[in-house]
């Protein structure tokens, strides 16, 4: 009788546990695959340029650091939209690797690190604007610690060129350079050098406002008053930053 009864509760047990589903392996369905997990935001998608170069200010910025070849005169004066600081280090990277034996660039003011109001500029105020020292046939005296007037006995018109052009050719990428202010005298100097080492006359006219005069609306590069030591460069706003201006 025992043993019957041994033999029902058995069968009882086996049934319910047919009756059960088979326990299976958990799958999360809706989990990426981890190459496929979402990352959050980067700081690099969130710097802004806000405002105007002359009223505005900078939001989540990159800096520029130093590096072999040029000097950052001042530091805490370094930092722009990570699209500003990028085409910069191109730019002045490109131009070394081009001219190894040149002395050092210096590199002046972008903008602080929310950018606003800071001395000794009117703009500089939204990560867009950058001053950059010139190449001299021979490092002046000062140089870099101090910005040092052009003139063609003393300035390097091969290595400056190269500069300009690896600046200006960034126009038509978003975020590219928008203009670029220099003295027109100086203009002439780099110009007239281009030309005579086989220019074209098409990539001269796209990128200097000489010889059409100094208040012509023509080429990248415009005359400004004061800017015979340096590049003013002013890069466009972005698509993503829908409040720049």
């Amino acid at each position: 009788m025992r043993a019957f009864a041994v033999v029902v509760v058995a069968l009882s047990l086996a049934a319910t546990a047919e009756a059960r589903p088979a326990k299976k392996k958990r799958v999360a369905i809706d989990a990426p695959a981890p190459r496929e997990r979402v990352a959050p935001v980067a700081k690099a998608l969130r710097d802004r340029s806000i405002g105007a170069p002359w009223s505005g200010r900078l939001q989540a910025p990159a800096k520029l650091k130093g590096g072999d070849g040029y000097v950052i005169r001042r530091p805490l004066r370094a930092f722009g939209t990570r699209t500003t600081v990028e085409l910069v280090k191109d730019a002045v990277t490109n131009t070394l690797e081009a001219f190894p034996k040149t002395h050092v660039l210096a590199i002046g003011d972008i903008s602080a690190e929310r950018g606003g109001w800071i001395t000794e500029h009117a703009s500089h105020q939204s990560g867009r604007d950058v001053d950059l020292g010139l190449f001299y046939k021979k490092k002046p005296a000062g140089y870099p610690r101090s910005f040092v007037r052009a003139t063609k006995a003393n300035l390097d018109p091969a290595a400056t060129w190269k500069l300009v052009w690896e600046l200006a050719k960034t126009s038509t990428q978003d975020g590219g350079a928008q203009i670029i202010f220099l003295d027109y005298e100086v203009q002439g100097i780099i110009y007239r050098w281009a030309k005579e080492h086989d220019v074209s006359a098409k990539r001269l006219s796209r990128v200097f406002q000489y010889p059409n005069g100094r208040y012509s609306a023509t080429g990248i590069v415009r005359h400004f008053a004061n800017h015979d030591n340096h590049l003013h460069v002013r890069f466009k706003c972005r698509d993503r930053d829908t409040q720049c201006r």
